[in-house]
C-alpha cells in the first residue's frame, strides 16, 4: 500500500470517527476553512448551533458570519484566539457563546488543528465544535456551593458550651477556651463559682442557669463577669435547656460572645460619629452611608461636585438603577455575596450615570457594619472616579497588547538565544520560571545554572541538538528548574527551533510553558492509585470493627433490660414466699421441729434466689449501691488475707500498689466483692497453681487510650493470672450473663457480666486482655474522683430501731395480691391496724375517707397511677402523712429514671417481717 492509499484510509477513518461522535451528542458540529483561499465550510450542525440558515452550509461562508452569532463580549476574544492560532500553527481550542436558532445562548467549545506550509503560513484549519454548556453550569453550581460553605464555617459563632443540672461544664469549644483563658481540663466539671473570682456575680449567672433550666426556655442575657487574675468582661449569651431523649431537661447549652471592646465601642460612638462627619466632609470621594433596614443612603457633597446630582439622600435603588446595565447585574450580586456571608469588605468598579446622562468610570469600596450576632445593619463606602485614570490605562493597554502579541503566543514564556553574540532575551514570564526577577538581567549561563543536575545533561544535549547544522533537531524538553532567587522547584516544558544561515545557526528560538502543577498532578495520581487498594481495605476493616463494638453494645444493653426486668418481676414473687414463710415460722415457734427445718429450708432457698436475683441486678446496673471515696491501695492491702485463704495454697499472690493513688468514688463493698470474683476466676484457670497479681495503677489519657476506653482519668485496678487464658471467641463473650464455659452445676455464669455491671453503674470501664496459655489480665478503669467528699452522714439502718409494732392506721397500696396480703398480715401481726387497697384509685377515697391514716404503704410499679404519683396527691391532700415505699427495682434506679428522691424512705422486695417492721417505725419516727 502506497503513502496516498494509507492517507486516504486514515481520512476515512477520521471520519467516521467524527460521524459517531455527532451521533453520540458530544459534537455539535465540524467546520473545515481554507485558510490560504479563505473558504470555510461548515456542516448543518453548526449552523444550527450558529443560529445560521442550514441552507448556508452547503455553501461557501465568510468568517465574519459565522463570528456574528458569538456572544458580544466573547466575541474579541473568539477573533484574537484565531488570529493567534493561525499565527504560530498547530492546537487550537477556545470557549464562546453562540446564539442558536432559539435566539438563546449557549457555551461551546471549538477545537481544531491549523496546518502550516514549509515557509509557516497556515493552509487548513479543521476543527470541532463540543456543547460544555451543561459543565460550566456545574463548574459556576460548584463555585457557588464552596464559596458558601466558606462563608457558614466563618460565621460560625465563637463560643459553644454546655453544663449539668449542677452548673458544672461539661464541654466547650476553643472559642471558650481562649474566652476563659485555661485548658479545657481547668474549667470541665467546675462551676462558675470556682472560675469566677467574685462571688455575687457567680451566684447571678448561675442563678440565670437555673432559670432557664427550670423554666424549660431559652435566655438571652448580658452577663458582666471577673475572673481570679482581675480580668472584667462582658459576655452576651444566649442559653437554652439542654434535654434528654425523653425531653427532661438533664441540663444547659449556650453560647457567649465577649462584648467588652463592643461596651467600649459603644461608649465612644459619638465620639466615632463626629469623626466620621468631619471625614465626610474633608475627602473628594462620594461618601455614602446605606441603613439597611429601611435602604435610606445618605450622600456627602462630593456626590454633587463629582457627578452634578444635586441630592444628600436617595434611596438604595436609586443607586442602582444609576449604574450602567451591562454593570447592574454583576454589581447587585458582589455586594449582596458580601452582606449575606460573615465578610465586611467589597469592592468593584463599575460605570455610574451623571446627571447630564454620561457615564463615570468610578472604583467604589464600602464596608459592612454587623451587630452582635453578625446580622448587618449599615455599609459605609466610598467613590472614586476613574475617568481620567482610566483613559489613561486604556492607552497603556493598548501599547501592552501590542508588545504581548509580538512576544507571547498563548499562555506561555518566550526565549531568543542569539549565539552570534551570546545573548540570551527572556520576558519576565520566563524569568519567573527560573526564579528571576523581571528586572534582572540574564545571560545563558543563568539558564545552565537553574537547571536541576538531574536534568542538565539532557537539556544540553537537546539545545546542542537543536543549534547543530548537521541535526538541525526539534528542541522539545522537559526539564526541573530550580529557582536563583526563591529556591522554588517548577517543571518547564520547552519546545523551539534553530536559525540557520548555511551552516551556521544564527539563534534557537522558542517558548517554554509552566507544568509543574500537571507534574504534581500526575505524581498524586500515581500515589493514589498506589495506594487505593490498601486505604479501601484500612476503611473497611475499621468500618467492620465499628459495626461489631455497636452490635456487641446494643446486644448487652438489650439483655441488661430483659435481665432487670426479670429480676423486679422474681423480686414480687419472692415477696410472696419468704413474707409467708416468716410468718409461718413465727406463728409455728418450736412446736414441731420436723416443720421448723422445712421452713428453714425453703427461706434459705428462697434467699439464695433473691442472691441471684441481686446479681441480675447487679448486671443490668440496678443494684443499690452506696458509693464512697475508697483509697483503692488501702482496699487491696485490708483484702490480702481473705485473697490468701480464697486462692489455696497452690497459687501465690503478688499485689503492686502505685505510689500517690487517686482516689475513685464507689461501693468500697461491691468492689471487694468484684476483686474477689475476679481472684477466684483466676484460681480456676490455674488448677496447677500458678501466680495472681492485683496491680493498681493512675491511669491517664495515653494510658486509657492505648485500652479504647474514652479519654479521661481513671484509677486502674488490673487482676492477671498466668493460668489457660481465653481464645478470642470466649472472651468476646465474657461479660454476657449465663455464658460459662464451667461444667454443668460449677457455674451460674453471672460472675463476669457481674463485674461488668457493677463497674458500668460507677460509670467505669473494663477491659479483658487474654491469650491462650499465657493468662488473662481484667482491667478496671475506675473514673478518678476530683473532689474530697466528706463521710456520708449514717442512714436510718445504723440506728437501732424497736420491732415492736405501734397503734398508727397503716394504707396499704399492693396491685400483686399476694403481696399485699403478706403484707397486711404482717402489720397486722405487728399490732397495727390496717387499710388496704389494689390501686391509686382507692387509696385516695379510703385516705380522705379516714383522717386517722398515719403512714401510706405503696409500691413503686403499679398499672396507671405509680406510687410516686399517689404519693405526691396524697400529701397534697395530707402534707404531715408518713410514706414508705416498697419495689422489686433498686433505690438507685428509681432514682436515675426521676421516679423517687434520693431521700425517701424505700424497703426492697422481698422483704421480712423484722426488716418490714424496722422500716415502718423508722418512716412513722
Amino acid at each position: 500500500m502506497n503513502l496516498e492509499d494509507g492517507n486516504s484510509t486514515r481520512v476515512a477513518r477520521d471520519a467516521e470517527r467524527v460521524k459517531l461522535a455527532l451521533a453520540a451528542g458530544a459534537i455539535v458540529g465540524t467546520w473545515f476553512w481554507d485558510v490560504a483561499h479563505d473558504r470555510l465550510a461548515v456542516d448543518d450542525a453548526l449552523a444550527r448551533a450558529f443560529g445560521l440558515d442550514p441552507a448556508l452550509a452547503r455553501s461557501e461562508l465568510r468568517l465574519d458570519q459565522v463570528v456574528a452569532a458569538v456572544h458580544a463580549d466573547d466575541r474579541d476574544g473568539l477573533q484574537q484566539a484565531i488570529a493567534e492560532a493561525v499565527g504560530r500553527g498547530g492546537r487550537y481550542v477556545h470557549q464562546f457563546r453562540t446564539r442558536g436558532a432559539d435566539g438563546q445562548y449557549r457555551w461551546l467549545e471549538a477545537a481544531g488543528r491549523v496546518d502550516l506550509d514549509a515557509h509557516g503560513r497556515a493552509i487548513d484549519f479543521p476543527g470541532v465544535l463540543i456543547d460544555i454548556d451543561e459543565r460550566r453550569r456545574l463548574e459556576a453550581e460548584r463555585d457557588q456551593a464552596q464559596t458558601l460553605l466558606r462563608s457558614f464555617v466563618e460565621a460560625a459563632p465563637g463560643v459553644v458550651y454546655a453544663k449539668d443540672r449542677k452548673g458544672r461544664i461539661l464541654m466547650g469549644n476553643r472559642g471558650t477556651t481562649e474566652l476563659i483563658g485555661m485548658p479545657p481540663e481547668h474549667y470541665v466539671g467546675r462551676t462558675d463559682a470556682e472560675l469566677l473570682g467574685d462571688p455575687g456575680q457567680a451566684a447571678a449567672v448561675m442563678a440565670t442557669d437555673e432559670r432557664v433550666m427550670a423554666s424549660g426556655r431559652s435566655e438571652q442575657v448580658e452577663e458582666e463577669i471577673s475572673f481570679p487574675d482581675g480580668r472584667r468582661a462582658f459576655w452576651l449569651s444566649t442559653k437554652a435547656p439542654l434535654r434528654d431523649g425523653e425531653g427532661a431537661v438533664v441540663g444547659l447549652v449556650g453560647t457567649s460572645l465577649d462584648i467588652t471592646d463592643r461596651k467600649a465601642a459603644e461608649a465612644q460612638h459619638q465620639e466615632i460619629e463626629e469623626r466620621y462627619r468631619l471625614a465626610a466632609r474633608a475627602t473628594n470621594d462620594a461618601i455614602w452611608d446605606w441603613r439597611m433596614a429601611d435602604g435610606h443612603v445618605i450622600w456627602n457633597e462630593a456626590l454633587s461636585t463629582l457627578f452634578g446630582h444635586a441630592v444628600t439622600a436617595t434611596s438604595a435603588q436609586w443607586w442602582l438603577d444609576h449604574i450602567h446595565p451591562d454593570d447592574r447585574g454583576r454589581v447587585d450580586a458582589a455586594i449582596h455575596a458580601v452582606i449575606d456571608s460573615s465578610s465586611s469588605a467589597w469592592s468593584g468598579e463599575y460605570r455610574f450615570r451623571r446627571a447630564d446622562g454620561s457615564y463615570a468610570a468610578v472604583l467604589d469600596r464600602g464596608t459592612v457594619l454587623r451587630g452582635p450576632s453578625g446580622e448587618p445593619h449599615r455599609m459605609i463606602g466610598a467613590m472614586l472616579d476613574l475617568t481620567t485614570r482610566k483613559a489613561a490605562e486604556a492607552a497603556l493597554a493598548e501599547s501592552e497588547e501590542r508588545l504581548r502579541s509580538a512576544t507571547e503566543a498563548g499562555d506561555m514564556g518566550f526565549w531568543d538565544v542569539d549565539l552570534v553574540n551570546n545573548v540570551l532575551i527572556w520576558p519576565p514570564r520566563t524569568k519567573a520560571m527560573f526564579g528571576i526577577s523581571a528586572q534582572v538581567e540574564v545571560s545563558l549561563q543563568d539558564f545552565y545554572d537553574g537547571l536541576h543536575p538531574d536534568d542538565r545533561q539532557a537539556t544540553t544535549a537537546a539545545f546542542a541538538a537543536a543549534a547543530d547544522p548537521a541535526v538541525r533537531a526539534l528542541y522539545d524538553v522537559e526539564y526541573r528548574t530550580v529557582g536563583r532567587e526563591d529556591g522554588v522547584l517548577r517543571w518547564v516544558a520547552a519546545k523551539g527551533r534553530g536559525l540557520f544561515e548555511g551552516d551556521r545557526c544564527l539563534r534557537v528560538l522558542g517558548v517554554a510553558i509552566d507544568v509543574t502543577e500537571r507534574r504534581l498532578a500526575e505524581a498524586r495520581l500515581k500515589e493514589l492509585n498506589e495506594h487505593l487498594e490498601a486505604r479501601v481495605l484500612e476503611e473497611v476493616q475499621e468500618r467492620t470493627r465499628a459495626e461489631d463494638a455497636l452490635r456487641q453494645s446494643q446486644k448487652m444493653e438489650a439483655v441488661g433490660q430483659l435481665t432487670g426486668g426479670i429480676a423486679h418481676d422474681f423480686n414480687n414473687m419472692l415477696a410472696t414466699v419468704i413474707g409467708p414463710l416468716d410468718l409461718l415460722a413465727a406463728r409455728l415457734g418450736d412446736q414441731d421441729p420436723r416443720a421448723k427445718r422445712y421452713i428453714d429450708m425453703a427461706i434459705d432457698g428462697a434467699r439464695r434466689a433473691a442472691q441471684l436475683t441481686q446479681r441480675l441486678l447487679s448486671f443490668s446496673r440496678q443494684q443499690p449501691l452506696q458509693p464512697v471515696p475508697v483509697d483503692a491501695n488501702r482496699l487491696v492491702a485490708g483484702m490480702s488475707d481473705l485473697l490468701v485463704h480464697s486462692l489455696g495454697s497452690s497459687v501465690r499472690l503478688q499485689t503492686v500498689l502505685a505510689a500517690d493513688l487517686w482516689s475513685t468514688f464507689a461501693d468500697a463493698n461491691q468492689l471487694e466483692n468484684v476483686i474477689l470474683n475476679l481472684a477466684v476466676n483466676a484460681r480456676d484457670a490455674m488448677p496447677g497453681g500458678g501466680r495472681l497479681t492485683v496491680e493498681t495503677a493512675n491511669c491517664a489519657q495515653q494510658c486509657a487510650e492505648a485500652g479504647g476506653v474514652p479519654v479521661g482519668e481513671y484509677v486502674l485496678i488490673s487482676v492477671a493470672d498466668n493460668g489457660s487464658g481465653m481464645p478470642p471467641e470466649v472472651m468476646a463473650k465474657a461479660f454476657e450473663p449465663f455464658f460459662t464455659t464451667k461444667k454443668v452445676g460449677q457455674g451460674t455464669g453471672l460472675g463476669l457480666s457481674q463485674v461488668y455491671g457493677f463497674v458500668k453503674q460507677s460509670c467505669g470501664h473494663v477491659r479483658i486482655d487474654s491469650r491462650v496459655g499465657q493468662g488473662t489480665t481484667v482491667m478496671l478503669y475506675l473514673p478518678r474522683l476530683m473532689a474530697v467528699l466528706d463521710a456520708p452522714p449514717s442512714t436510718a439502718e445504723d440506728v437501732p430501731v424497736a420491732l415492736s409494732g405501734g397503734q398508727e392506721l397503716v394504707l396499704v397500696v399492693e396491685d400483686e395480691p399476694g403481696v399485699r396480703q403478706f403484707s397486711i398480715d404482717a402489720l397486722t401481726e405487728l399490732g397495727y391496724p390496717v387499710l388496704a387497697a389494689d390501686g391509686a384509685a382507692a387509696a385516695l377515697k379510703l385516705l380522705d375517707a379516714h383522717p386517722a391514716i398515719a403512714l401510706l404503704f405503696t409500691d413503686v410499679v403499679m398499672p396507671e397511677v405509680n406510687g410516686r404519683e399517689l404519693a405526691d396527691e396524697a400529701l397534697r391532700r395530707r402534707p404531715n402523712l408518713k410514706v414508705l415505699f416498697a419495689t422489686g427495682y433498686s433505690r438507685n434506679a428509681l432514682v436515675q429514671d426521676g421516679v423517687l428522691d434520693p431521700s425517701v424512705q424505700l424497703i426492697g422486695k422481698p422483704f421480712s417481717v423484722d426488716e418490714l417492721a424496722t422500716r415502718v417505725r423508722a418512716a412513722l419516727g
